[in-house]
Parts: structure tokens; sequence; C-alpha cells
């Protein structure tokens, strides 16, 4: 029972041992986590302003553009929606073919 108890010991001292290790590796990835953290930060920042340089010089033509494909999709999902529902349609009148008239022999 003796050596039980020692064996518990020791996974348990490991165990503790892995956890710390484990806790003083995140804090060691804490500096990089924060590089690349400043770098998404400047990413964002520069996107943010060639947005801006765009809507100054190109803001009323992105304005059509933007009116165009706007429309055009609406336009497809309208479409889209009628053919849908001459697929239910058609299923429908199909089914009420097959239930209500038989052929005959």
């Amino acid at each position: 029972m003796s050596n039980e108890n020692c064996s518990s010991q020791a996974q348990s001292c490991d165990s503790s041992a892995q956890s710390a290790s484990h806790e003083a590796q995140e804090h060691c990835d804490m500096p990089d986590k924060l590089l690349q953290l400043a770098d998404q930060a400047w990413m964002e920042l520069l996107k943010e302003k060639i947005k801006k340089e765009i809507e100054a010089s190109c803001g009323e033509q992105m304005n059509k553009v933007a009116k165009l494909v706007s429309e055009t999709n609406k336009a497809k999902w309208s479409h889209k929606m009628a053919a849908k529902q001459g697929c239910h349609e058609y299923r429908h009148n199909l089914m009420s073919l097959f239930s209500s008239e038989h052929c005959q022999k």
C-alpha cells in the first residue's frame, strides 16, 4: 500500500508540474499574441483608410455599382422564388391528378 501511495503522489506531482508548465507556456506566448493582435489592428485600420480613399475618389461610381448589383440581386431572387412557386404548383397539380383520377383499363 505504501508503494501505491507514493505512486499516486508522484502522478499528482507530475500533473501539477505539467499544469505549471502549461501556464508558463501561456505567459510566454502572450507577447507573441499581442504582436499578432497589433498586426490585425494595423490591417483593420489600413482597410478603413483605404475605404475612405475609395469613397472620396470613386464614391459616386461605387454608389451606381452598388445600386446595379442590388437591383440585379433582387431580380434574381424574385425569379428564383417565382420558379420555386411554379415547381410547387406543378407538384401539387401532378399529385392532384394522380390522387383524383385513375387510368381506365
